[in-house]
């Protein structure tokens, strides 16, 4: 990291990471992806919300995004639109199936998230 951080170019705009490999993060990785945010504006894209499954959202899981996104000014969130879990999660990206059902489903998720 310490060799990226000082060999980037000016000419980059923002930087994305996963918020789900680096919320909780502290020490020496802490430090270092501080100095990445200290420099360049950050999005993040999540990997794990599990938008498309019809199970509670995990509101725990919510705050400390919505946590990490206000410590370090995060622009923005995007997420992948499809399921990753169920009881478990599965570490895999599924696809949503392509019906209405599933739009307004998802739209109705989204508003939910947007309250959080």
């Amino acid at each position: 990291m310490n060799q990226l951080l000082h060999e980037l170019s000016e000419q980059i705009s923002f930087m994305e990471v996963a918020p789900e490999n680096w919320i909780g993060i502290a020490g020496q990785l802490g430090k270092k992806l501080r100095q990445f945010i200290e420099r360049y504006d950050f999005m993040i894209h999540g990997l794990s919300l599990n938008i498309g499954v019809h199970t509670p959202l995990d509101e725990a899981f919510l705050l400390q995004v919505k946590d990490f996104m206000k410590l370090h000014n995060i622009l923005g969130y995007s997420e992948h639109l499809s399921y990753c879990a169920d009881d478990d999660h599965m570490y895999d990206l599924m696809p949503i199936p392509f019906t209405d059902e599933a739009v307004h489903f998802v739209a109705n998720r989204k508003r939910i998230l947007q309250k959080v």
